[in-house]
């Protein structure tokens, strides 16, 4: 008999009751997947992608079968209530549908990286993306740890699962496990790629913002450029002794050299700007 628990607390009243000696809040602290089996029972806990119980456990004893779990336990199909009335048919069958409650909690993990990614094609940024690095780094190892499990539960001599029992239906999903374990390992590729990318921008707009300022300390060193030369020659013969000798007599003659000085600075000036062509 099936027997799902929703609190942590009740789980461990029935393990104390049924006398078996296992530690499941040490259990649960590992956070990668557990499976251990003896002769009066087999445990099996493997944890769930972002999920607040951190685990999925079940305990086969022998008198009935333990589940906690958060995840929609799938209760028994109709197709195979045959396999159900055999030996081992019922908790060959929790096992097996609990395992493929955890697979499609994280399948839709990595589809929701994924749609994440898709939207860093269009808008690459660096910590988004080492946010979700990080985020399918983990959804993969859980998915490592699940295929190990699938793969133990097949070669083992385990008592309660019997994988001849659904055979084909175990060997199909071991493919789906691999499949999306796969996708999982190319995607890690995807965010080498979506870093280029990010540090590709991020040169360009370096390179931009070191454009604009070439193009203002251009600008203000032509300015100055035209400012300081009339200054200089106003300041020189603004000297007394210089001014009285060339200038005393003749003061629109030091206005015309101010003005053909200022005038020269800037027709040289913007020869310089063009000959630098600079775009904005």
């Amino acid at each position: 008999m099936i027997k799902i628990i929703d609190d942590l607390n009740n789980l461990k009243e029935e393990i104390k009751n049924r006398e078996i000696d296992v530690e499941i809040d040490d259990i649960i602290k590992i956070d990668l997947p557990f499976l251990e089996s003896q002769s009066k029972f087999t445990i099996i806990n493997i944890p769930s992608y972002n999920n607040d119980k951190g685990g999925n456990i079940i305990i086969v004893n022998e008198s009935d079968i333990l589940v906690w779990s958060s995840l929609n336990f799938n209760k028994i199909d109709k197709k195979f209530e045959r396999i159900n009335k055999k030996k081992n048919g019922e908790s060959t069958l929790a096992i097996f549908f609990l395992l493929k409650s955890i697979l499609k909690n994280y399948s839709l993990e990595f589809l929701r990286i994924r749609s994440i990614m898709d939207s860093l094609d269009l808008d690459p940024q660096l910590d988004i993306i080492e946010q979700t690095g990080r985020e399918l780094r983990k959804v993969t190892d859980r998915l490592e740890g699940l295929l190990q499990v699938v793969i133990e539960l097949k070669e083992a001599n385990i008592s309660c699962f019997e994988p001849s029992l659904v055979d084909f239906e175990y060997e199909l999903f071991i493919t789906e496990v691999r499949y999306w374990l796969e996708r999982g390992r190319s995607h890690n590729y995807r965010i080498s790629s979506l870093r280029t990318k990010s540090e590709m921008r991020s040169n360009k707009e370096l390179n931009d913002t070191m454009k604009k300022l070439v193009i203002i300390t251009t600008f203000l060193t032509i300015v100055s450029i035209v400012i300081n030369v009339p200054g200089t020659i106003g300041a020189i013969f603004g000297i007394p002794a210089l001014s009285d000798t060339y200038f005393k007599n003749n003061i629109q003659m030091l206005v015309f050299v101010l003005i053909f000085m200022t005038i020269l600075s800037i027709i040289l000036g913007l020869f310089y700007w063009k000959s630098l062509k600079l775009k904005q």
